[in-house]
């Protein structure tokens, strides 16, 4: 079946789009709002990746950068839930240290190794990878794992927020979240020859994650009252 960047291009620049909107609204925003929305800039750069591999299937390279890309989505994730606790709590600290750490480590691995990652098929709306390499199981593991305490922690920060709009903020996020992970996960339990597709498949589904995490970014924004600078260019 022939393979339609349409779903890929049209959620990736989407997401870029708010990305570089809420850069804008927000550049001397505070780090738990600018990792928020760097998370839309690592959503987009997989989905417009994953149409241009698909259209232009030689560039080995940018599969395994493509690959890089979504895994900083866990480490990011768990990361945001550390700056957005109400509470100081050491062990948010030293396990999303860990996951950073994790992050670094698996994107030397995709970058160095030429045959991390191979782009196999492209699907209708979806692409299919093999990754020979012993650590992927390692990395599926880091993945879910991040996915899971990312929604488990911001639950947590929502419930010991006490300011409302905050949790109003948190809670738009662990939707979103929930959304994505939860059928994510319960793709691969149900059917396991979708493994080779589910990093194409989870940033689709994605997009409920995204759609929250703008909702959430634009909650913030009339939280604060502000608006798109104005451009004066005869300046």
């Amino acid at each position: 079946m022939t393979y339609s960047p349409v779903l890929a291009v049209g959620t990736g620049l989407l997401e870029l789009s708010a990305f570089i909107y809420f850069s804008i609204i927000f550049r001397e925003s505070e780090k738990s709002i600018k990792t928020l929305n760097l998370m839309l800039f690592f959503l987009a750069g997989y989905q417009l990746l994953e149409a241009f591999n698909c259209i232009f299937p030689h560039y080995s390279f940018l599969v395994r950068v493509s690959f890089v890309i979504i895994t900083w989505l866990p480490a990011l994730g768990v990361y945001f839930a550390y700056l957005s606790s109400p509470i100081e709590k050491k062990y948010l600290k030293i396990i999303s240290n860990i996951f950073i750490g994790a992050a670094f480590f698996f994107s030397a691995i995709y970058i160095l190794n030429s045959t991390s990652t191979i782009l196999k098929s492209c699907q209708l709306f979806y692409a299919t990878y093999k990754n020979p390499g012993f650590y992927y199981e390692f990395y599926g593991a880091y993945y879910q794992l991040g996915m899971l305490l990312m929604l488990v922690f911001t639950i947590i920060n929502t419930i010991d927020e006490n300011n409302r709009d905050k949790r109003m903020i948190l809670s738009d996020f662990a939707v979103g979240s929930a959304l994505f992970i939860i059928p994510s996960i319960g793709l691969i339990a149900v059917i396991p020859s979708l493994r080779g597709s589910m990093p194409s498949i989870m940033c689709h589904i994605a997009i409920f994650l995204s759609f929250f995490i703008i909702k959430s970014l634009w909650r913030e924004k009339n939280r604060r009252n502000i608006g798109f600078p104005e451009l004066n260019i005869f300046a």
